[in-house]
């Protein structure tokens, strides 16, 4: 268990768009009276400002001057809480950290607020620890000051564009991160607009599982709650609860920054063609979700955004060659799989990034005479610059259970045979610039 140094704090967020000028004061001001009801507030500024002495006027003439192009932060800050609120061109980013106790005190008030701004015009929001907030999202190491250097020196790293050693908070399961103009995150309660929905499926959010609660408000807004207590956050099984949500959800199949991927088995697979949306969910036979290797019920879905058409699928089997290498060219008796890195933000040059794909591709378990037949083929698309950087050596010594053979290299790019018992898998490294526009029809001969 580490030793965090807890802050007790409740940390909420919300982005609210699409406002007309009028409805955007009135958000504004009831935002002013939420926060003079649960705090007595001291200070207040305006972007950067000197902090001053609160009163309440200065402030109703400021947002009553608001215009539709306005960028401001308005601050306020009290004994037992800080609010924040950005507003930018008729949206309002609204951030507050409140004393647990004084959440606690007023809470069906204030989940009544936040479910209200959500409702009306809300994007994302959450209401989480403040605690498990920094834990999942400081990077900079000097800045987790909540952890002994024992602790700081077990979690992830890699490099920031600067060459400096940071936390990788992709491995961390509440990292927020943002895609598309939405946030991905996993924490203790969760609010999702339909937004959401032009990326992942509604019943995907319906249909979660081993959550506290679901909940449908109006104008389509989903409510996620993890797990009972937001203090308990870092007990294991609640850890476990908030892994598994992002797992099931699929986030970082959608979206990641630090180059290499979170290097996890997926629980669900997302595909994008033209209007359509379709995702495949893996499930043991109890159906509950698993990762991919493991599955033995399938869920797939496909929505057509256009034409507002969902089909579901939902049946028993096993993994074929397909599932694994979906572009298949029979005439040079070839299957492939793909993935694109840029290895330079990884502190071991990519090589656990190459070992896991490697593998995921390599020890598969499946029937299929395709794939005892056919040339199973992963590619690394790489910038030019890495391709001569490829730790080879590093890697054979991570394979020392593989056979590896056909060693080709090229300034462009490397390529060798792997054998393990009765798997195979030809590896390819190749220059990103030559990536051709993914579809099902793109070209894998060599």
């Amino acid at each position: 268990m580490r030793q965090l140094k807890k802050t007790k704090k409740i940390y909420m967020v919300s982005y609210q768009a699409g406002f007309s000028l009028e409805e955007l004061k009135q958000t504004i001001f009831d935002w002013l009276s939420f926060l003079r009801i649960v705090s007595i507030p001291e200070s207040y500024r305006f972007n950067d400002e000197e902090a001053l002495l609160f009163e309440l006027q200065p402030i109703i003439k400021r947002i009553q001057q608001l215009t539709e192009e306005e960028n401001l932060w308005i601050k306020i800050n009290s004994r037992d809480g800080e609010f924040q609120l950005h507003i930018s061109a008729l949206s309002l980013h609204e951030r507050t950290i409140l004393d647990g106790a004084i959440y606690f005190a007023n809470q069906g008030m204030i989940e009544d607020y936040c479910d209200t701004r959500m409702i009306k015009n809300g994007v994302y929001g959450s209401i989480r620890p403040l605690d498990e907030f920094l834990y999942n999202n400081v990077e900079k190491l000097e800045k987790r000051t909540f952890e002994t250097a024992n602790e700081i020196a077990k979690l992830p790293k890699r490099y920031n564009s600067e060459k400096a050693v940071i936390v990788d908070c992709n491995q961390l399961a509440g990292y927020d991160i943002y895609y598309k103009g939405l946030c991905l995150t996993s924490c203790w309660k969760m609010y999702y607009s339909s937004l959401y929905f032009h990326l992942i499926p509604e019943s995907i959010f319906l249909e979660i599982q081993q959550v506290e609660s679901v909940e449908t408000l109006d104008n389509q807004v989903i409510k996620v709650t993890l797990f009972k207590h937001p203090f308990n956050w870092d007990m294991p099984v609640n850890q476990k609860y908030q892994r598994l949500f992002r797992d099931q959800m699929g986030f970082d199949q959608l979206a990641w920054n630090n180059g290499t991927g979170v290097l996890r088995q997926p629980y669900i697979e997302y595909a994008f063609v033209a209007d359509t949306i379709q995702t495949v969910q893996y499930q043991n036979g109890y159906y509950q979700p698993v990762e991919k290797k493991n599955a033995t019920y399938f869920v797939t879905r496909s929505y057509d955004k256009l034409h507002q058409k969902y089909r579901v699928n939902r049946t028993r089997g096993v993994l074929n060659a397909q599932a694994y290498f979906p572009w298949i060219d029979e005439k040079s008796r070839k299957m492939m799989n793909y993935r694109v890195l840029d290895p330079k933000m990884a502190i071991d040059d990519g090589l656990s990034a190459y070992e896991f794909y490697i593998r995921q591709f390599l020890e598969i378990d499946v029937l299929d005479k395709k794939y005892d037949d056919f040339v199973s083929v992963l590619r690394f698309y790489l910038p030019k610059e890495a391709i001569s950087q490829i730790p080879l050596e590093a890697l054979w010594e991570k394979l020392f259970d593989v056979n590896i053979s056909n060693l080709k290299q090229k300034e462009a790019s490397t390529r060798f045979d792997l054998n393990k018992a009765k798997n195979h898998l030809r590896v390819v490294f190749l220059d990103s610039s030559n990536l051709a526009t993914i579809s099902q029809t793109m070209d894998i001969s060599e």
